[in-house]
């Protein structure tokens, strides 16, 4: 009974909890907005109504069937990189946007959707080598030590895939309907404003649910007088399993962690994404059931993967 029950009682306790925490529930709200209207719809948006428009006509899918033959071969579907692409550009979790839209056209089927996901939907170069690099770390040439281990694991995740799930992928050979400009444009800032609102939503909820852990983690270091040291690694690990940008934060900013930690801290929270993202992610593929599991697990693998490659580049660079 109580499983059953689980998810009503823990809601009603969550409740409680902001009752009791005003100020607390307040200001992860607002920090949730800031991070949401100054790092996602700058980038996102405009973004998502560009590869919504290009993702309406033929020409896109010609313009890769093309290089089909890589893609084929190194990613198992020909239609992999654009949703690789286009999350290289914008970021989490545009690479599911772009899955959920090219479903829709039946581009691709349910199954591919699922295995394309698990390593097409990454962070943006720029938000590694600007946001990370750039105004956390104070250097900007630390980026490849973030970009290249993120964007090399994800490519190594789908041979891990290939190898060990066994999809059999139907080819689509389907050509869409011809769609004027005005109509493409007005379906894409529909759907970009939709997709825009829901992640919004979650990012705002779970960064109600960081304040929340901080307050806990501060009296729980004050109680326990962990280490500054340690008490850095583990509360950004934490915080950044919810939510990427404040654990990536908290880690940047130490003054007891080296650099080299701080570094290798960032390549698992940036490759696993975070609760905030899954979920995000999870909000945005309504055209097809997401294998949450499988997807989380993933993402977790890429992280371990990013760190090693990561580690490697210290030794050998």
């Amino acid at each position: 009974m109580f499983r059953r029950n689980f998810i009503p009682i823990l809601i009603l306790l969550l409740i409680c909890f902001f009752i009791l925490k005003p100020a607390t529930v307040s200001e992860g709200a607002f920090n949730g907005l800031k991070i949401w209207i100054n790092n996602i719809i700058p980038y996102l948006f405009p973004m998502s109504v560009l590869s919504n428009i290009l993702l309406k006509y033929n020409f896109i899918y010609r313009a890769f069937e093309r290089f089909s033959f890589i893609s084929d071969k190194v990613l198992k579907n020909k239609y992999a990189m654009i949703p690789y692409f286009i999350s290289f550009v914008s970021g989490y979790p545009s690479g599911a946007m772009t899955i959920n839209t090219m479903l829709e056209n039946k581009r691709i089927n349910e199954m591919e959707a699922n295995y394309l996901i698990s390593f097409t939907n990454n962070c943006s170069f720029q938000f590694i080598a600007g946001a990370i690099s750039f105004s956390m770390l104070n250097d900007f040439n630390l980026f490849k030590y973030i970009a290249a281990p993120h964007f090399i694991g994800a490519i190594i995740i789908s041979f891990f895939i290939k190898n060990n799930t066994h999809y059999s992928i139907k080819r689509n050979n389907v050509r869409q309907a011809q769609i004027t400009f005005h109509q493409a444009f007005s379906l894409s800032i529909y759907k970009s404003v939709t997709g825009i609102l829901t992640v919004g939503g979650v990012i705002v909820i779970f960064s109600v649910f960081s304040n929340f852990f901080n307050d806990v983690l501060t009296s729980l270091s004050d109680t326990i007088h962990l280490s500054p040291y340690i008490k850095d690694i583990v509360y950004s690990l934490i915080v950044g399993s919810l939510e990427l940008t404040n654990g990536c934060s908290i880690i940047s900013s130490s003054s007891y962690v080296p650099l080299e930690l701080k570094l290798i801290i960032i390549n698992f929270l940036v490759s696993f994404s975070g609760m905030s993202v899954i979920f995000q992610t999870f909000a945005v593929t309504d055209k097809f059931e997401l294998d949450l599991k499988n997807y989380v697990a993933y993402k977790f693998i890429l992280g371990v993967i990013s760190v090693l490659i990561c580690i490697l580049m210290f030794v050998f660079i």
